[in-house]
């Protein structure tokens, strides 16, 4: 009797789905600690209110159409899991094609910045990871070297409250013919990474949350800055004077309230190996604060 011929698999049939992407995992610090106390289901559902939350800031599932529209042009997924969010975004479509990978990396390496931030905002601190490799996703169905590898980072190497770079993914960046067409004085690398040095595993590239999402904070500071801008003659040097008076009180109050934020996470910490991450935070936020705000000592994070 002939033997009957085994067909194919499903995912080796017909044209790939696979592409090169770059992969992030994004875990809430300490949320798994949370989960554990629960003891009730009103506990539980706030909880997962919480994941609801942080889901959105990553645009998980958006209800807006022109963010849904972008995920299209840029091949674009986002997962999510009880605990933690996923995101993929090709190197392989149209619009890497006509604009490139280091910009369009690098816009979605912006976007991670933002989301980090409203996340801090609602009282998140995240730690996560980004890699770049094979990703295939299709009815339910998730193989990824690249998501294995962005884990990896997050467990292995981003041992503070910070979304680390795999070596793999900032040597592309930092060799991409992209990045060449930028002047030395204009190259966005420099402001994208901030970095250290792990005990184990070497240096740490990691997202420079603050010094990306300070660099954007709205000159508009509340709604008298707008009038008073507004009452001043078009083109004149008042109205330069205050837009600058209104990006510097944003700007404080930008690292006022992450100032609060990290030492209050520091002070509900339950030991002093929770601690560390929060006194890395402070070491951190000082940084940039010398850099934006010289003179605001106030500012500044004893702990």
């Amino acid at each position: 009797m002939k033997a009957k011929a085994k067909s194919a698999p499903a995912a080796q049939r017909g044209a790939s789905k696979a592409s090169i992407s770059m992969v992030g995992f994004f875990d809430i610090l300490g949320f798994s600690n949370q989960v554990e106390k629960v003891q009730s289901e009103a506990e539980l559902l706030e909880i997962a209110g919480i994941v609801e939350s942080i889901r959105k800031h990553f645009e998980y599932r958006s209800k807006d159409k022109q963010i849904r529209e972008l995920h299209e042009i840029l091949d674009k997924r986002v997962l999510a899991f009880s605990d933690c969010v996923v995101t993929a975004v090709s190197a392989q479509s149209d619009f890497v094609r006509r604009e490139g990978i280091f910009d369009t990396f690098g816009s979605q390496i912006l976007d991670m910045a933002y989301s980090q931030v409203q996340c801090i905002w609602d009282g998140y601190f995240l730690r996560g990871g980004v890699d770049i490799g094979y990703w295939h996703y299709e009815k339910g169905l998730l193989v990824s070297p690249a998501l294995v590898g962005a884990f990896k980072e997050e467990q292995q190497r981003a041992c503070y409250p910070v979304i680390s770079i795999s070596k793999r993914l900032y040597g592309q960046l930092q060799s991409d013919s992209g990045r060449r067409m930028y002047s030395k004085d204009a190259d966005p690398l420099p402001d994208q990474f901030c970095s250290f040095m792990h005990p184990e595993k070497g240096r740490v590239y990691f997202i420079n949350y603050l010094r990306l999402a300070a660099k954007s904070v709205d000159w508009q500071y509340d709604r008298a800055t707008y009038q008073a801008y507004m009452a001043a003659p078009r083109g004149s040097d008042e109205r330069d004077r205050i837009m600058s008076d209104g990006y510097y009180h944003s700007l404080v109050a930008f690292f006022q309230r992450h100032n609060e934020l990290v030492v209050a996470a520091h002070k509900a910490a339950a030991d002093d190996k929770v601690k560390v991450k929060y006194r890395f935070l402070a070491d951190y936020h000082n940084k940039e604060l010398r850099r934006f705000l010289p003179k605001e000592r106030k500012l500044r994070i004893t702990i």
